[in-house]
């Protein structure tokens, strides 16, 4: 396989945002989602202090419809049941398992 089959096959993330429902207590809202290339997943866990999954929520959550950014201080801030969720989000875009 080349390059260009590589291409045509989906190899390479789009940089687009995608729009995923999330409900939480008593509220129904969506968030965009950017999906993480291999060398984004590696610079967000790359080694520091800070809290991976906080780290997580503002490289690719995006709140609105004008796509408003989290920062790293407020996804810490986040109540543990809507991180949670928020997280479900992000792990349904990425293709990722619970556990893995």
């Amino acid at each position: 396989m080349n390059l260009a089959e590589l291409k045509n096959v989906g190899a390479f993330i789009p940089t687009e945002p995608v729009k995923v429902p999330v409900e939480w207590k008593d509220y129904k809202f969506d968030v965009w989602v950017k999906r993480l290339s291999f060398g984004d997943v590696e610079s967000l866990f790359a080694a520091d202090d800070r809290s991976r999954s906080a780290r997580m929520i503002a490289a690719a959550l995006l709140l609105g419809e004008n796509k408003e950014p989290i920062s790293y201080e407020d996804a810490y801030r986040l109540d543990v049941s809507l991180a949670s969720k928020l997280i479900e989000a992000f792990n349904s875009v990425n293709g990722v398992q619970p556990g893995n």
